[in-house]
């Protein structure tokens, strides 16, 4: 291994008590705890079993774990463990919970929606993830239900779901991993004998991604470390970025607060990027203010100069994009060796069309469901199926009310089951009135219009005469969502539709691009976020944290995307920098940063974050 640097070795070296590191991206936080660990062990002389390394995910476990048996050989008894698989090590006893009592996520996803279904509340995927990433920021918050205001749906809907999900599990004899937690810090504020005896166990402490850490986690850690104080954490402020699932900076910022006795190191040196690339960094990370102040410096490493593709909207982007990825393999770079970094999920959508055209293999790390899956893009080939094949009865049953037409189920049932087509035996169905029947004609007149326009005009059609903006607009207030967000998908549809002329194409376009999703999904994943086959990696800069790679591409570098519009307030601005930061800090050697001219048709400009930095 390589010889520790002055910084590396004070950190590694400190005695007892607190001691707060601030390892910047690529200064090599991985080998200053596993150091830290072999000095507690060898020279210290501190009992491996009394020593607990804690990480955010079990791939950071093992990698941690298996590079300190690399480092310490045969040195047995030290604890790695994820915040979750420690938590529930405490309350397993107490509790009587066996290992397969924790929901998974997709479990518990599938709870929230049969609860939503029994509420008559719509359970498309969007929505229940929402409801799921409510439930957990309660929980990792610490707050109570009755003092919170939820974004997904009206407040009393909000607490009839949780109350009914915390129903099902005390039923099922189940917990979720935010359950974890909770019940983890109830049994070290109420039971203080546990508390002393997981005090005694683990004397000292070393937390990685610190500024990731949430409140419950935080507390949890604070009455672990005792009055002894043995916490060793390491953290970035400047990365973090997990705002929405509870995770803030002042958790960092406040720790000499917290623990006032603690010593400070900064790792300041990038092993992993050239000196073009952190200068870049450098200046736009430095205009936060809510931060400890730091620059990063490299090893000497030169490249080439970050450049910038200016492109007229996203298609041209991702296919200006594509072309440079493909450049770059020709050249002997390996697929796995580049990235495609983003805002938002959306704007994937681009990029895979542009790639599947390219022949480029692709893999999107995020588990989110592409623009294609998303329930508004099945609506819309709905309408543009039945343009061209009036015996599309299933898509007929989805769109028959969006927006309403006053059809009741068991009218389409009826009209179903006498077979020939839904809207041809709808004519005939006694039970509908005559200004019912109207709607049925309109229905169709509008199947008409659509069926004469390339796919494109189709789905302005769709959305402007044929009704369906009023649909998602009455949808959104109803469901207290942002109409904007809905209407974003619709205009992403239409910029994908644009290079199609027949709607039959672009149907068979939409049905490709969704098989192909949905593959990927079930493909093996590995820990950097590709197949097993070699292939450029899609994520969202979230996602892409604690990765990188020889070279990276951030498209849609944006107002609008990022910051994102959403973002209003200075702490979400500075959360969007330390996120564009993410994104930037990623690349070794090659960056490549792409605004585009045009989002939607509306002009854009390019993000704040650059303003005097690139040109």
């Amino acid at each position: 291994m390589k010889p520790l640097s002055e910084s590396q070795n004070a950190a590694v070296r400190h005695g007892k008590g607190p001691m707060m590191v601030l390892a910047g991206p690529g200064s090599g936080k991985t080998t200053v705890i596993i150091h830290r660990v072999n000095f507690l062990i060898k020279e210290m002389r501190v009992n491996p079993n009394n020593i607990l390394v804690i990480t955010f995910s079990k791939s950071a476990t093992e990698e941690m774990r298996g590079r300190f048996i690399g480092l310490a050989g045969g040195v047995a008894g030290v604890t790695f463990s994820t915040f979750h698989a420690l938590f529930f090590r405490v309350i397993r006893g107490s509790h009587d919970l066996a290992p397969g009592a924790v929901l998974s996520d997709e479990e518990r996803r599938q709870a929230v929606k049969g609860i939503l279904y029994a509420m008559s509340m719509e359970t498309d995927d969007e929505i229940v993830q929402s409801v799921c990433n409510e439930i957990s920021s309660l929980k990792n918050d610490l707050i109570n239900i009755e003092s919170y205001n939820p974004a997904s749906m009206g407040a009393d809907e909000f607490r009839q779901a949780v109350r009914a999900y915390e129903t099902f599990k005390e039923n099922s004899r189940r917990i979720d991993f935010d359950d974890m937690l909770v019940k983890c810090y109830d049994m070290f504020v109420n039971e203080p004998d546990v508390l002393r005896v997981w005090q005694e166990r683990f004397p000292y402490i070393l937390v990685d991604e610190f500024q990731d850490i949430c409140h419950a986690q935080y507390k949890c850690v604070s009455m672990l470390a005792g009055e002894a104080g043995n916490l060793f954490i390491v953290g970035d402020d400047d990365q973090s970025i997990y705002r929405f699932r509870g995770a803030r900076p002042e958790f960092l910022l406040r720790f000499p607060k917290d623990f006032p006795d603690s010593a400070r190191v900064v790792l300041d040196i990038n092993y992993r990027s050239t000196e073009q690339v952190i200068r870049l960094c450098n200046s736009v990370i430095g205009r936060n203010k809510t931060r400890y102040s730091k620059v990063m410096t490299g090893v000497g490493r030169k490249g080439p100069e970050p450049a910038v593709i200016k492109s007229e909207d996203a298609n041209a982007e991702a296919a200006e994009i594509g072309r440079r990825v493909k450049a770059l393999i020709s050249k002997g770079l390996s697929p796995e060796e580049i990235a495609v970094i983003y805002r938002v999920n959306i704007q994937s959508r681009a990029l895979t069309d542009a790639f599947m055209n390219l022949n480029i293999p692709y893999q999107v790390k995020d588990e989110a469901p592409s623009v294609y899956e998303h329930w508004i893009s099945k609506d819309i080939y709905a309408y543009l199926r039945l343009s061209y094949d009036r015996g599309a009865d299933e898509c007929c049953q989805r769109i028959i009310n969006k927006p309403k037409r006053y059809i009741s189920n068991a009218a389409v049932a009826a009209a179903r089951n006498a077979g020939g087509g839904i809207i041809a035996n709808l004519y005939v169905q006694k039970q509908l009135q005559v200004w019912q029947l109207t709607r049925v004609e309109e229905l169709l007149r509008g199947l008409k219009g659509i069926s004469g326009r390339a796919p494109a005009d189709a789905i302005k059609y769709i959305r402007d005469v044929v009704g369906y903006k009023d649909f998602l607009e009455e949808f959104g207030q109803y469901r207290r969502l942002n109409p904007s967000g809905l209407m974003e998908v619709l205009d992403e549809l239409r910029e994908a539709a644009k290079p199609f002329k027949k709607n039959e194409e672009f149907t068979a376009h939409m049905e490709r691009a969704a098989a192909t999703a949905k593959k990927q999904k079930l493909g093996k994943i590995n820990e950097r976020g590709n197949e097993h086959r070699l292939c450029v990696l899609l994520s969202t800069m979230h996602s892409a944290k604690g990765l990188e790679f020889d070279s990276v591409f951030i498209a849609g570098a944006v107002e609008g995307y990022i910051p994102h519009e959403r973002s209003k307030t200075e702490p979400e601005i500075e959360e969007e920098r330390r996120l564009f930061y993410v994104g930037l800090t990623r690349a070794k050697r090659y960056l490549c940063v792409s605004v585009i001219k045009k989002r939607h048709e509306a002009d854009v400009k390019p993000t704040r974050f650059l303003d005097g930095i690139l040109r």
